[in-house]
């Protein structure tokens, strides 16, 4: 058994960025044929866990994944990325590690691997065409897509394009009290990060207000989408396990793909948060060349090139958008996410207004 003693971690930090900074990783040149035939001298499997908070955040990844290469089984678990990363180092510490990749929102958590000596460094052949900004370039990780939240989304059956908000400041307007459905921001880091870019622009003065909208406040970002569905659905209570009546509104969420869902981005100069979901093959993997076909096959052109959400591909971001948009620079987040004592500082402000997350996690509700 591994001991996380202070000065065992301090030591295998100091090891691991040592050996870190000395790798020399050529970038792989083998097509996806030719690493699946490799990954087949393996023993045909491959555990792969991925941050979210409904179970069908990874169903295309799975059914891609089988049309693709069905001789190796995919085990793909979802579930939050802040409870994924700790079952990982618990396995770690206690020497029975099973996950050889992960692709998860809690971007801290690579670098601090990385410096451990415990991610696999692998450059796939896309290496080179991936947002460096975003990529480790030793290696160790990389970005798998980008993500964003802040955008305005609504039911257009009670709401028209010319009544949606423009700006979060709109929100504050009396004509969504008891409209609006919204993920904690002190239970989620990239809500908590979307907050705050809010309240540095309008004070804590807007927290407060919109506390006094009748929120209704669920854990998860797929809740908010969820429950403006059960509302259009005339459900009397929702899988959040609150009512849904009169929910209509939110920016915390993607919403379902329904025709009566409509989106929009807030209006420059306003800014939302974007992040890039990031992938790393763990060292202690037994699967090591299935684990960089995995890699390879998630950052290209077949993977990449049918993305509902943001490419983390140059080639493929048509039109620049991820640096180009009114949306806040993609790295502030990771920014963000290393500085765990002003993560924490926002949390607390959060929960002096808005108390406690309530609920179960939602994968209980949405697995």
């Amino acid at each position: 058994m591994r001991f996380p003693t202070v000065g065992a971690l301090a030591l295998s930090s100091i090891v691991g960025t040592s050996f870190a900074w000395v790798k020399n990783v050529p970038i792989d040149t083998s097509t996806l044929d030719e690493l699946y035939a490799e990954a087949l001298t393996e023993d045909g499997n491959l555990v792969v866990v991925s941050g979210g908070d409904a179970g069908v955040r990874g169903l295309a990844l799975k059914t891609a994944w089988a049309a693709r290469f069905p001789k190796i089984a995919l085990n793909f678990t979802v579930d939050l990325s802040k409870y994924h990363d700790s079952r990982i180092d618990r396995a770690y510490y206690a020497n029975k590690e099973t996950v050889d990749v992960a692709i998860l929102q809690t971007l801290h958590d690579f670098q601090r691997w990385k410096e451990e000596g415990r991610l696999l460094f692998y450059k796939p052949p896309t290496f080179a065409d991936l947002y460096s900004g975003e990529t480790d370039l030793d290696g160790a990780f990389l970005p798998v897509n980008i993500g964003s939240f802040g955008t305005f989304s609504w039911d257009s059956t009670y709401v028209s394009d010319s009544e949606a908000p423009t700006s979060y400041a709109d929100l504050l307007d009396p004509k969504w009290k008891g409209k609006i459905v919204a993920t904690y921001p002190n239970d989620d880091d990239a809500i908590g990060y979307l907050f705050s870019i809010i309240i540095e622009k309008y004070g804590f003065e807007w927290l407060d207000a919109i506390a006094q909208q009748d929120v209704q406040w669920v854990r998860g970002t797929a809740s908010p989408g969820f429950v403006m569905q059960d509302n259009h659905n005339n459900a009397t209570v929702s899988a959040s396990g609150s009512s849904p009546k009169g929910r209509v509104l939110s920016f915390t969420t993607s919403p379902p793909n329904e025709t009566y869902f409509k989106t929009a981005q807030p209006a420059a100069p306003e800014q939302h948060m974007a992040w890039a979901q990031t992938a790393a093959a763990f060292a202690s993997t037994k699967r090591p060349k299935t684990a960089k076909l995995f890699l390879a096959w998630a950052t290209s052109n077949e993977y990449q090139g049918v993305l509902t959400a943001g490419t983390a591909r140059k080639s493929l971001d048509i039109g620049g958008t991820v640096y180009t948009s009114n949306t806040t620079q993609t790295s502030q987040f990771r920014q963000f996410m290393q500085d765990r004592k002003r993560v924490e500082w926002w949390r607390f402000q959060y929960e002096t207004t808005l108390g406690t997350a309530q609920g179960l996690s939602p994968l209980v509700y949405y697995p």
